[in-house]
Protein backbone atom coordinates (compact mmCIF):
# COMPACT_ATOMS: atom_id res chain seq x y z
CA UNK A 1 0.00 0.00 0.00
CA UNK A 2 1.26 3.32 -1.22
CA UNK A 3 0.82 6.24 1.47
CA UNK A 4 1.15 9.66 -0.13
CA UNK A 5 0.69 12.90 2.24
CA UNK A 6 0.20 16.56 0.48
CA UNK A 7 0.93 19.51 2.45
CA UNK A 8 -0.07 22.85 1.78
CA UNK A 9 1.09 26.26 3.70
CA UNK A 10 -0.83 28.82 2.09
CA UNK A 11 -1.52 32.60 2.97
CA UNK A 12 -4.84 31.47 2.30
CA UNK A 13 -4.70 28.66 4.98
CA UNK A 14 -3.15 25.24 5.75
CA UNK A 15 -4.32 22.06 4.62
CA UNK A 16 -3.18 18.05 5.13
CA UNK A 17 -4.44 15.14 2.50
CA UNK A 18 -3.35 11.49 2.85
CA UNK A 19 -4.01 9.54 -0.20
CA UNK A 20 -3.71 5.86 0.30
CA UNK A 21 -3.54 3.83 -3.40
CA UNK A 22 -4.95 6.74 -5.17
CA UNK A 23 -7.70 7.13 -3.23
CA UNK A 24 -7.81 10.41 -0.64
CA UNK A 25 -8.21 8.98 2.57
CA UNK A 26 -8.58 11.41 4.80
CA UNK A 27 -8.06 15.32 4.58
CA UNK A 28 -8.32 18.04 6.76
CA UNK A 29 -8.11 22.17 6.66
CA UNK A 30 -6.01 23.26 9.71
CA UNK A 31 -8.58 26.15 10.91
CA UNK A 32 -11.05 23.21 11.71
CA UNK A 33 -8.86 22.22 14.40
CA UNK A 34 -7.53 26.08 15.52
CA UNK A 35 -11.10 26.91 15.17
CA UNK A 36 -9.80 30.52 14.14
CA UNK A 37 -11.44 30.84 10.37
CA UNK A 38 -8.77 31.34 7.63
CA UNK A 39 -5.93 30.73 10.52
CA UNK A 40 -2.33 30.50 9.26
CA UNK A 41 0.20 27.90 10.12
CA UNK A 42 3.83 28.50 10.03
CA UNK A 43 7.04 28.37 11.33
CA UNK A 44 7.44 30.59 14.39
CA UNK A 45 8.27 34.21 14.30
CA UNK A 46 7.11 34.30 10.63
CA UNK A 47 4.07 36.29 11.34
CA UNK A 48 5.60 39.26 9.71
CA UNK A 49 6.59 37.76 6.47
CA UNK A 50 3.07 35.37 5.84
CA UNK A 51 1.03 39.26 6.37
CA UNK A 52 3.42 40.70 3.95
CA UNK A 53 2.65 38.16 1.19
CA UNK A 54 -1.17 37.90 2.48
CA UNK A 55 -2.27 41.57 3.10
CA UNK A 56 -1.62 45.23 1.79
CA UNK A 57 -3.57 47.02 4.49
CA UNK A 58 -2.62 46.41 8.36
CA UNK A 59 -5.74 46.78 9.67
CA UNK A 60 -6.71 43.66 8.21
CA UNK A 61 -3.61 41.97 9.09
CA UNK A 62 -4.50 41.99 12.60
CA UNK A 63 -7.81 40.36 12.26
CA UNK A 64 -5.75 36.91 10.79
CA UNK A 65 -4.92 34.29 13.76
CA UNK A 66 -1.16 32.22 13.24
CA UNK A 67 -0.75 29.41 14.60
CA UNK A 68 3.02 28.30 15.07
CA UNK A 69 3.74 25.14 12.60
CA UNK A 70 5.30 22.96 15.54
CA UNK A 71 1.91 22.81 17.63
CA UNK A 72 -0.83 22.39 14.68
CA UNK A 73 1.14 19.97 12.58
CA UNK A 74 1.23 17.00 14.74
CA UNK A 75 -2.43 17.50 15.50
CA UNK A 76 -3.31 17.37 11.48
CA UNK A 77 -0.90 14.91 11.04
CA UNK A 78 -2.69 12.63 14.20
CA UNK A 79 -5.77 13.23 11.98
CA UNK A 80 -5.35 12.17 8.82
CA UNK A 81 -2.45 9.01 9.44
CA UNK A 82 -3.75 8.25 12.72
CA UNK A 83 0.22 8.77 14.17
CA UNK A 84 1.83 11.67 15.54
CA UNK A 85 5.19 11.89 13.75
CA UNK A 86 6.00 11.51 10.04
CA UNK A 87 8.18 8.34 11.12
CA UNK A 88 5.29 6.57 12.73
CA UNK A 89 2.86 7.35 10.17
CA UNK A 90 4.89 5.46 7.45
CA UNK A 91 4.95 7.66 4.62
CA UNK A 92 6.11 6.36 1.01
CA UNK A 93 5.97 10.29 -0.24
CA UNK A 94 5.72 13.61 1.44
CA UNK A 95 4.43 16.39 -1.26
CA UNK A 96 4.53 20.45 -0.85
CA UNK A 97 4.32 23.67 -2.61
CA UNK A 98 7.03 26.22 -2.50
CA UNK A 99 4.13 28.08 -0.26
CA UNK A 100 4.84 30.57 2.70
CA UNK A 101 6.24 28.25 5.28
CA UNK A 102 9.75 28.84 3.00
CA UNK A 103 12.84 31.52 4.40
CA UNK A 104 12.12 34.72 2.76
CA UNK A 105 13.82 34.24 -0.64
CA UNK A 106 16.38 31.65 0.34
CA UNK A 107 17.34 33.09 3.73
CA UNK A 108 19.09 30.56 5.75
CA UNK A 109 16.66 29.92 8.55
CA UNK A 110 17.23 28.12 11.42
CA UNK A 111 13.58 27.10 11.82
CA UNK A 112 13.29 26.03 8.52
CA UNK A 113 15.86 23.60 8.76
CA UNK A 114 13.94 22.14 11.96
CA UNK A 115 11.13 21.35 9.47
CA UNK A 116 12.94 19.80 6.96
CA UNK A 117 14.72 17.54 9.42
CA UNK A 118 11.07 16.15 10.62
CA UNK A 119 10.80 14.65 7.37
CA UNK A 120 14.31 13.26 7.38
CA UNK A 121 14.04 9.33 5.66
CA UNK A 122 11.36 9.65 4.26
CA UNK A 123 10.97 10.27 0.30
CA UNK A 124 10.14 14.39 -0.12
CA UNK A 125 8.77 16.61 -2.91
CA UNK A 126 8.51 20.14 -2.00
CA UNK A 127 9.28 22.23 -4.71
CA UNK A 128 5.84 21.18 -6.76
CA UNK A 129 4.73 24.60 -8.58
CA UNK A 130 1.45 26.25 -7.20
CA UNK A 131 -0.23 26.21 -10.33
CA UNK A 132 0.89 23.16 -11.35
CA UNK A 133 -0.13 21.67 -8.33
CA UNK A 134 -3.97 23.28 -9.12
CA UNK A 135 -3.80 21.43 -12.48
CA UNK A 136 -2.95 18.34 -11.22
CA UNK A 137 -5.89 19.12 -8.07
CA UNK A 138 -8.66 19.86 -11.25
CA UNK A 139 -7.68 16.88 -13.48
CA UNK A 140 -7.46 13.98 -10.84
CA UNK A 141 -10.09 14.49 -8.52
CA UNK A 142 -11.91 14.71 -11.28
CA UNK A 143 -14.54 11.33 -13.01
CA UNK A 144 -12.99 12.25 -16.46
CA UNK A 145 -10.45 9.89 -18.65
CA UNK A 146 -9.39 13.49 -20.82
CA UNK A 147 -10.24 17.17 -20.00
CA UNK A 148 -8.99 20.58 -20.17
CA UNK A 149 -7.73 22.00 -17.35
CA UNK A 150 -8.35 25.45 -16.22
CA UNK A 151 -6.33 26.75 -12.98
CA UNK A 152 -7.08 30.57 -11.72
CA UNK A 153 -6.54 32.43 -8.49
CA UNK A 154 -5.21 35.29 -6.92
CA UNK A 155 -1.08 34.37 -7.55
CA UNK A 156 0.98 31.92 -7.81
CA UNK A 157 4.87 31.88 -6.10
CA UNK A 158 7.49 33.67 -7.72
CA UNK A 159 9.06 31.71 -10.65
CA UNK A 160 12.52 31.62 -11.74
CA UNK A 161 12.07 30.07 -14.95
CA UNK A 162 9.76 33.27 -15.65
CA UNK A 163 12.47 35.62 -14.80
CA UNK A 164 11.21 36.15 -11.01
CA UNK A 165 7.74 36.43 -12.35
CA UNK A 166 3.82 34.88 -11.17
CA UNK A 167 1.32 33.65 -12.86
CA UNK A 168 -2.34 33.73 -11.85
CA UNK A 169 -4.24 31.35 -14.60
CA UNK A 170 -3.15 28.88 -16.41
CA UNK A 171 -4.45 26.59 -19.60
CA UNK A 172 -4.00 23.17 -20.29
CA UNK A 173 -5.15 19.01 -20.59
CA UNK A 174 -4.22 16.22 -20.08
CA UNK A 175 -2.21 12.89 -21.10
CA UNK A 176 -2.78 10.10 -19.26
CA UNK A 177 -2.09 11.11 -15.19
CA UNK A 178 0.22 13.89 -16.96
CA UNK A 179 -0.70 17.31 -17.38
CA UNK A 180 0.00 19.57 -19.78
CA UNK A 181 0.24 23.18 -19.86
CA UNK A 182 0.43 25.36 -23.27
CA UNK A 183 -0.79 29.17 -21.82
CA UNK A 184 -0.10 30.62 -18.46
CA UNK A 185 -1.41 34.12 -17.30
CA UNK A 186 0.87 36.82 -16.05
CA UNK A 187 -0.22 38.22 -12.43
CA UNK A 188 -0.52 41.68 -14.32
CA UNK A 189 -3.68 40.36 -15.40
CA UNK A 190 -5.02 38.51 -12.42
CA UNK A 191 -8.52 38.10 -11.98
CA UNK A 192 -8.30 36.68 -8.17
CA UNK A 193 -6.45 40.08 -7.60
CA UNK A 194 -8.86 42.54 -9.14
CA UNK A 195 -11.76 40.40 -7.39
CA UNK A 196 -10.36 40.34 -4.36
CA UNK A 197 -9.25 44.57 -4.75
CA UNK A 198 -12.82 45.11 -5.43
CA UNK A 199 -13.89 42.94 -2.57
CA UNK A 200 -11.51 44.97 -0.13
CA UNK A 201 -12.74 48.43 -2.06
CA UNK A 202 -16.65 47.12 -1.09
CA UNK A 203 -15.66 47.47 2.76
CA UNK A 204 -15.73 43.15 3.33
CA UNK A 205 -12.69 41.39 5.05
CA UNK A 206 -10.22 39.25 3.09
CA UNK A 207 -11.63 35.77 1.78
CA UNK A 208 -15.25 37.39 1.42
CA UNK A 209 -15.39 37.48 -2.11
CA UNK A 210 -18.54 35.40 -1.87
CA UNK A 211 -19.84 38.66 -0.65
CA UNK A 212 -18.96 40.61 -3.08
CA UNK A 213 -20.58 37.54 -5.93
CA UNK A 214 -23.75 37.77 -3.69
CA UNK A 215 -23.97 41.54 -3.62
CA UNK A 216 -24.00 41.70 -7.53
CA UNK A 217 -27.17 40.13 -8.12
CA UNK A 218 -28.43 43.68 -6.99
CA UNK A 219 -26.21 45.60 -9.21
CA UNK A 220 -26.99 46.78 -12.82
CA UNK A 221 -24.13 47.67 -15.82
CA UNK A 222 -23.11 51.26 -15.10
CA UNK A 223 -19.76 50.32 -13.63
CA UNK A 224 -19.46 47.65 -16.18
CA UNK A 225 -19.26 50.73 -19.12
CA UNK A 226 -16.01 51.56 -17.20
CA UNK A 227 -14.95 48.08 -16.89
CA UNK A 228 -15.92 46.75 -20.37
CA UNK A 229 -12.81 47.43 -22.54
CA UNK A 230 -10.03 46.46 -20.27
CA UNK A 231 -10.17 42.44 -20.74
CA UNK A 232 -8.30 41.88 -24.31
CA UNK A 233 -9.72 38.37 -24.46
CA UNK A 234 -7.70 36.13 -27.34
CA UNK A 235 -9.26 33.19 -28.99
CA UNK A 236 -6.85 30.61 -27.76
CA UNK A 237 -8.57 31.38 -23.89
CA UNK A 238 -5.84 33.75 -22.98
CA UNK A 239 -6.70 37.33 -21.70
CA UNK A 240 -5.03 40.40 -20.64
CA UNK A 241 -5.89 43.10 -18.48
CA UNK A 242 -4.90 46.64 -19.81
CA UNK A 243 -2.48 48.51 -18.16
CA UNK A 244 -2.80 52.57 -17.20
CA UNK A 245 0.67 53.76 -17.98
CA UNK A 246 0.32 56.95 -16.81
CA UNK A 247 -0.68 56.23 -13.69
CA UNK A 248 1.34 52.89 -13.50
CA UNK A 249 -1.49 50.70 -12.20
CA UNK A 250 -4.26 48.44 -13.48
CA UNK A 251 -6.64 50.45 -15.81
CA UNK A 252 -9.01 48.54 -13.19
CA UNK A 253 -7.71 50.05 -10.50
CA UNK A 254 -8.02 53.65 -12.08
CA UNK A 255 -11.43 52.92 -12.59
CA UNK A 256 -12.65 51.51 -8.99
CA UNK A 257 -10.66 54.34 -7.14
CA UNK A 258 -12.87 56.73 -9.35
CA UNK A 259 -15.78 55.08 -9.53
CA UNK A 260 -16.40 55.32 -5.62
CA UNK A 261 -14.49 55.72 -2.61
CA UNK A 262 -13.46 52.45 -0.43
CA UNK A 263 -16.96 51.62 1.78
CA UNK A 264 -16.30 51.80 5.59
CA UNK A 265 -17.61 48.84 7.43
CA UNK A 266 -20.17 49.87 9.08
CA UNK A 267 -21.69 52.18 6.23
CA UNK A 268 -25.08 51.16 4.35
CA UNK A 269 -24.64 49.65 0.88
CA UNK A 270 -25.87 51.94 -2.07
CA UNK A 271 -26.33 51.29 -5.44
CA UNK A 272 -23.01 52.29 -6.79
CA UNK A 273 -21.46 49.68 -4.67
CA UNK A 274 -24.49 46.78 -5.87
CA UNK A 275 -22.95 48.55 -9.11
CA UNK A 276 -19.11 47.69 -8.63
CA UNK A 277 -20.01 44.58 -7.44
CA UNK A 278 -22.01 43.64 -10.58
CA UNK A 279 -19.04 44.81 -12.76
CA UNK A 280 -16.52 43.06 -11.59
CA UNK A 281 -18.79 39.78 -11.58
CA UNK A 282 -19.26 40.04 -14.83
CA UNK A 283 -15.86 40.77 -16.05
CA UNK A 284 -14.74 37.72 -14.38
CA UNK A 285 -17.44 35.81 -15.93
CA UNK A 286 -16.44 36.87 -19.41
CA UNK A 287 -12.70 35.65 -18.77
CA UNK A 288 -13.63 32.95 -17.81
CA UNK A 289 -16.25 31.84 -20.52
CA UNK A 290 -13.12 32.85 -23.34
CA UNK A 291 -10.89 30.48 -21.44
CA UNK A 292 -13.36 27.29 -21.74
CA UNK A 293 -13.93 28.49 -25.08
CA UNK A 294 -10.04 28.44 -25.63
CA UNK A 295 -9.66 25.80 -24.39
CA UNK A 296 -12.25 23.65 -26.85
CA UNK A 297 -10.79 24.89 -29.94
CA UNK A 298 -7.34 23.87 -28.73
CA UNK A 299 -7.65 20.61 -27.33
CA UNK A 300 -10.92 19.69 -28.83
CA UNK A 301 -12.37 18.85 -25.73
CA UNK A 302 -15.78 19.03 -24.01
CA UNK A 303 -14.94 17.97 -20.82
CA UNK A 304 -13.45 20.93 -18.30
CA UNK A 305 -11.52 20.28 -15.20
CA UNK A 306 -11.08 23.86 -12.93
CA UNK A 307 -9.38 24.97 -9.60
CA UNK A 308 -7.70 28.16 -7.72
CA UNK A 309 -9.58 30.19 -5.55
CA UNK A 310 -11.59 31.72 -9.05
CA UNK A 311 -13.44 28.17 -9.75
CA UNK A 312 -15.69 28.72 -6.44
CA UNK A 313 -17.67 31.35 -8.70
CA UNK A 314 -20.79 29.54 -8.73
CA UNK A 315 -22.10 32.02 -11.07
CA UNK A 316 -19.20 31.65 -14.22
CA UNK A 317 -19.27 28.09 -13.54
CA UNK A 318 -23.52 28.13 -14.72
CA UNK A 319 -22.72 30.53 -17.89
CA UNK A 320 -19.57 27.93 -18.70
CA UNK A 321 -22.39 24.65 -19.32
CA UNK A 322 -24.77 27.39 -20.28
CA UNK A 323 -23.10 29.24 -22.85
CA UNK A 324 -19.75 27.63 -24.34
CA UNK A 325 -18.88 24.38 -25.69
CA UNK A 326 -18.52 22.79 -22.82
CA UNK A 327 -20.74 19.86 -21.99
CA UNK A 328 -19.33 18.86 -18.46
CA UNK A 329 -17.17 20.83 -15.65
CA UNK A 330 -15.69 19.19 -12.71
CA UNK A 331 -14.73 21.85 -10.11
CA UNK A 332 -12.46 20.14 -7.15
CA UNK A 333 -14.80 20.91 -4.09
CA UNK A 334 -12.15 22.78 -2.10
CA UNK A 335 -11.05 24.63 -5.21
CA UNK A 336 -8.78 27.17 -3.59
CA UNK A 337 -5.39 26.79 -2.08
CA UNK A 338 -6.46 24.73 0.88
CA UNK A 339 -7.16 21.59 -1.71
CA UNK A 340 -3.76 22.05 -2.98
CA UNK A 341 -2.88 19.74 -0.14
CA UNK A 342 -4.95 16.82 -2.18
CA UNK A 343 -3.71 18.04 -5.68
CA UNK A 344 0.17 17.42 -4.00
CA UNK A 345 -0.98 13.89 -2.76
CA UNK A 346 -2.44 12.78 -5.80
CA UNK A 347 0.49 14.20 -8.00
CA UNK A 348 3.09 12.62 -6.03
CA UNK A 349 0.78 9.43 -5.95
CA UNK A 350 0.56 9.32 -9.90
CA UNK A 351 3.64 11.34 -10.68
CA UNK A 352 6.52 10.78 -8.48
CA UNK A 353 5.72 7.29 -7.83
CA UNK A 354 4.37 6.45 -10.98
CA UNK A 355 1.37 4.70 -10.44
CA UNK A 356 -1.44 5.36 -13.70
CA UNK A 357 -5.13 3.67 -11.89
CA UNK A 358 -6.95 6.81 -10.98
CA UNK A 359 -9.81 6.49 -8.30
CA UNK A 360 -10.98 9.67 -8.40
CA UNK A 361 -13.27 10.58 -5.33
CA UNK A 362 -17.19 10.71 -5.40
CA UNK A 363 -17.82 13.15 -2.90
CA UNK A 364 -16.18 15.67 -0.84
CA UNK A 365 -16.81 13.73 3.03
CA UNK A 366 -12.95 13.18 3.34
CA UNK A 367 -13.02 14.02 7.14
CA UNK A 368 -13.03 11.96 10.39
CA UNK A 369 -16.01 10.12 11.47
CA UNK A 370 -17.02 9.75 14.50
CA UNK A 371 -18.51 6.65 16.57
CA UNK A 372 -21.34 6.68 18.40
CA UNK A 373 -19.55 6.14 21.56
CA UNK A 374 -17.72 9.20 21.05
CA UNK A 375 -20.84 10.96 20.28
CA UNK A 376 -22.77 9.94 23.52
CA UNK A 377 -19.44 10.55 25.68
CA UNK A 378 -19.63 14.63 24.07
CA UNK A 379 -23.28 14.35 25.08
CA UNK A 380 -23.00 13.16 28.34
CA UNK A 381 -20.28 15.65 29.16
CA UNK A 382 -21.90 18.82 28.08
CA UNK A 383 -23.77 21.40 30.28
CA UNK A 384 -27.17 22.77 29.60
CA UNK A 385 -28.24 20.13 26.99
CA UNK A 386 -31.13 17.02 26.94
CA UNK A 387 -31.40 14.37 24.32
CA UNK A 388 -32.32 11.18 23.42
CA UNK A 389 -30.97 8.44 20.79
CA UNK A 390 -33.28 8.07 17.59
CA UNK A 391 -34.21 4.70 15.94
CA UNK A 392 -34.33 7.32 12.32
CA UNK A 393 -33.03 10.04 12.53
CA UNK A 394 -33.40 11.23 8.98
CA UNK A 395 -37.11 10.49 9.24
CA UNK A 396 -37.38 12.48 12.69
CA UNK A 397 -35.16 15.20 11.51
CA UNK A 398 -37.38 15.62 8.08
CA UNK A 399 -40.29 16.30 10.93
CA UNK A 400 -38.83 19.32 12.08
CA UNK A 401 -38.21 20.73 9.48
CA UNK A 402 -41.36 20.18 8.51
CA UNK A 403 -42.34 22.42 11.55
CA UNK A 404 -40.82 25.29 10.52
CA UNK A 405 -37.90 24.62 13.23
CA UNK A 406 -34.16 24.82 12.05
CA UNK A 407 -31.55 22.35 13.11
CA UNK A 408 -27.86 21.37 13.11
CA UNK A 409 -27.43 18.30 11.04
CA UNK A 410 -23.94 16.22 11.61
CA UNK A 411 -22.94 13.07 10.23
CA UNK A 412 -20.07 11.27 8.87
CA UNK A 413 -16.96 12.78 8.06
CA UNK A 414 -16.76 16.83 7.36
CA UNK A 415 -16.71 18.44 4.06
CA UNK A 416 -13.14 19.28 2.96
CA UNK A 417 -14.06 22.23 0.98
CA UNK A 418 -15.94 25.26 2.04
CA UNK A 419 -19.32 24.66 1.37
CA UNK A 420 -21.42 22.37 3.55
CA UNK A 421 -23.07 19.21 1.85
CA UNK A 422 -25.17 17.77 4.34
CA UNK A 423 -22.50 16.80 6.89
CA UNK A 424 -21.97 20.10 8.75
CA UNK A 425 -24.55 22.07 7.72
CA UNK A 426 -27.61 23.95 9.19
CA UNK A 427 -30.91 22.86 7.58
CA UNK A 428 -34.27 24.68 7.30
CA UNK A 429 -37.35 24.78 5.51
CA UNK A 430 -36.82 26.58 1.91
CA UNK A 431 -40.72 27.52 1.69
CA UNK A 432 -40.69 30.40 3.41
CA UNK A 433 -38.41 33.52 3.35
CA UNK A 434 -39.12 33.19 7.61
CA UNK A 435 -36.20 30.50 7.59
CA UNK A 436 -33.62 33.06 5.67
CA UNK A 437 -34.73 35.90 8.11
CA UNK A 438 -34.35 33.88 10.98
CA UNK A 439 -31.01 32.70 10.11
CA UNK A 440 -29.82 36.04 9.24
CA UNK A 441 -31.09 37.80 12.57
CA UNK A 442 -30.86 35.39 15.10
CA UNK A 443 -28.62 32.10 14.16
CA UNK A 444 -26.33 32.95 11.35
CA UNK A 445 -26.24 37.29 11.81
CA UNK A 446 -24.97 37.72 8.32
CA UNK A 447 -25.64 40.02 5.38
CA UNK A 448 -28.74 40.18 4.51
CA UNK A 449 -27.99 40.56 0.29
CA UNK A 450 -26.60 37.35 1.15
CA UNK A 451 -28.48 33.64 0.11
CA UNK A 452 -28.85 30.44 0.98
CA UNK A 453 -28.85 27.43 -0.80
CA UNK A 454 -31.05 24.44 -1.85
CA UNK A 455 -30.16 21.01 -1.25
CA UNK A 456 -32.16 18.56 -3.71
CA UNK A 457 -32.90 15.46 -4.44
CA UNK A 458 -30.78 14.56 -7.74
CA UNK A 459 -33.86 13.03 -9.75
CA UNK A 460 -35.90 16.21 -8.92
CA UNK A 461 -33.92 18.89 -9.89
CA UNK A 462 -34.56 19.39 -13.25
CA UNK A 463 -37.97 20.15 -11.59
CA UNK A 464 -36.78 22.78 -9.85
CA UNK A 465 -33.97 24.27 -11.55
CA UNK A 466 -32.42 24.77 -14.91
CA UNK A 467 -29.49 22.45 -14.57
CA UNK A 468 -27.25 21.88 -17.07
CA UNK A 469 -26.29 18.10 -15.45
CA UNK A 470 -25.80 17.19 -11.37
CA UNK A 471 -24.09 19.95 -8.85
CA UNK A 472 -22.64 17.95 -6.20
CA UNK A 473 -20.60 20.21 -4.57
CA UNK A 474 -22.68 23.57 -4.70
CA UNK A 475 -20.60 25.32 -7.01
CA UNK A 476 -23.27 26.15 -10.05
CA UNK A 477 -25.42 28.83 -9.94
CA UNK A 478 -28.50 27.71 -12.06
CA UNK A 479 -32.00 29.53 -12.41
CA UNK A 480 -34.49 28.62 -10.52
CA UNK A 481 -37.74 28.20 -12.54
CA UNK A 482 -40.02 30.60 -12.12
CA UNK A 483 -43.07 28.56 -11.84
CA UNK A 484 -41.17 26.98 -8.42
CA UNK A 485 -39.73 30.21 -6.95
CA UNK A 486 -42.69 30.87 -4.70
CA UNK A 487 -42.82 27.09 -3.24
CA UNK A 488 -39.10 27.30 -2.16
CA UNK A 489 -38.54 30.88 -2.00
CA UNK A 490 -36.23 30.87 1.25
CA UNK A 491 -33.46 29.71 -1.10
CA UNK A 492 -34.35 31.61 -4.35
CA UNK A 493 -31.64 34.89 -5.02
CA UNK A 494 -33.29 38.32 -6.06
CA UNK A 495 -31.95 37.24 -9.77
CA UNK A 496 -33.78 34.27 -9.36
CA UNK A 497 -30.90 31.86 -9.29
CA UNK A 498 -29.94 29.23 -6.30
CA UNK A 499 -26.50 27.36 -5.68
CA UNK A 500 -27.58 24.48 -5.99
CA UNK A 501 -26.84 21.01 -4.40
CA UNK A 502 -27.72 17.38 -6.25
CA UNK A 503 -27.97 14.92 -3.56
CA UNK A 504 -27.40 11.34 -4.74
CA UNK A 505 -28.68 8.29 -3.11
CA UNK A 506 -25.95 6.26 -3.58
CA UNK A 507 -23.38 9.05 -2.38
CA UNK A 508 -24.95 10.03 0.92
CA UNK A 509 -27.70 7.97 1.48
CA UNK A 510 -29.07 8.94 5.45
CA UNK A 511 -28.92 13.30 3.88
CA UNK A 512 -31.29 11.80 0.44
CA UNK A 513 -33.55 9.83 3.31
CA UNK A 514 -33.28 13.45 5.04
CA UNK A 515 -34.98 15.34 2.16
CA UNK A 516 -37.13 12.60 0.98
CA UNK A 517 -38.81 12.37 4.04
CA UNK A 518 -39.01 16.15 3.92
CA UNK A 519 -40.70 15.43 0.34
CA UNK A 520 -43.37 12.89 1.98
CA UNK A 521 -44.51 15.35 4.56
CA UNK A 522 -44.33 18.86 2.15
CA UNK A 523 -44.20 17.74 -1.18
CA UNK A 524 -41.16 19.59 -1.85
CA UNK A 525 -37.99 17.63 -2.69
CA UNK A 526 -35.46 20.50 -1.36
CA UNK A 527 -34.42 21.34 2.25
CA UNK A 528 -32.49 24.88 2.84
CA UNK A 529 -28.86 23.64 3.28
CA UNK A 530 -25.91 26.09 4.96
CA UNK A 531 -22.72 26.08 6.85
CA UNK A 532 -23.24 24.53 10.59
CA UNK A 533 -20.88 27.04 11.87
CA UNK A 534 -21.16 31.15 14.10
CA UNK A 535 -20.33 34.36 11.82
CA UNK A 536 -17.19 34.40 11.33
CA UNK A 537 -15.72 30.97 12.84
CA UNK A 538 -14.79 27.78 10.84
CA UNK A 539 -17.58 24.86 10.32
CA UNK A 540 -17.36 22.86 13.26
CA UNK A 541 -15.64 19.12 13.01
CA UNK A 542 -16.08 17.14 16.21
CA UNK A 543 -19.18 16.70 18.60
CA UNK A 544 -18.28 18.91 21.09
CA UNK A 545 -17.93 21.79 18.23
CA UNK A 546 -21.04 20.47 17.28
CA UNK A 547 -22.54 20.76 20.51
CA UNK A 548 -21.20 24.16 21.77
CA UNK A 549 -22.63 25.86 18.14
CA UNK A 550 -25.77 24.21 19.48
CA UNK A 551 -25.61 26.22 22.55
CA UNK A 552 -24.54 29.00 21.16
CA UNK A 553 -26.72 30.16 17.85
CA UNK A 554 -30.20 29.60 18.96
CA UNK A 555 -30.57 26.59 16.95
CA UNK A 556 -33.76 24.41 17.62
CA UNK A 557 -32.19 20.99 17.75
CA UNK A 558 -28.96 19.34 16.41
CA UNK A 559 -29.53 15.89 14.95
CA UNK A 560 -25.77 14.53 15.24
CA UNK A 561 -25.38 10.66 14.04
CA UNK A 562 -28.18 8.94 15.81
CA UNK A 563 -28.24 11.77 18.51
CA UNK A 564 -31.19 14.37 18.80
CA UNK A 565 -29.77 17.01 21.01
CA UNK A 566 -31.40 19.84 22.11
CA UNK A 567 -30.59 22.75 24.82
CA UNK A 568 -31.95 22.15 28.31
CA UNK A 569 -33.88 25.91 28.51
Amino acid sequence: MARVLGLIFSGHGSSMCLVEDGSIKRAINAERLTRDKFSLVGLPNHRDFFMSRRYNVAEDASQQSFHNFFEVFPRMLEYTTGAPTIEAAELDLVVKTPDNIKPIWGEDDARYQRFLKMFEGTQTCFELEHHLCHAYQAFLTSPFEEAAILTIDGSGEYLDRRKGGAICASLGRNHGVDVNIYKEVPVMSSLGGLYASHTRHLGFNAEQEGNTMALAAFGNEDYWERLKDIPALRVDGNFQLKWNTREQKPEWMVQMEAWCPPRQKNEPFEQHHMDMAWGVQHLTEECMLNAARGLVQRTGLKQLAVAGGVALNCVANARILAETPIEQIHVMPNAGDKGLAAGAALYGYHVVLGHQERHPPRHDYHGKSYTDDEIRIAIEQADGVTSRHSGDISSEAAALLAEGRIIGWVQGGSEYGPRALGHRSILADPRTQASKERLDQEIKRREWFRPYSPSVLAECADEYFEMNGPSPYMLQAVMARPEKRAEIAGVVHIDGTARVQTVEQGVEPRYYRLISEFRRRTGVPVVLNTSLNGYGEPMVETPDDAIATLKSMGLDALAIGDWLVWRSD
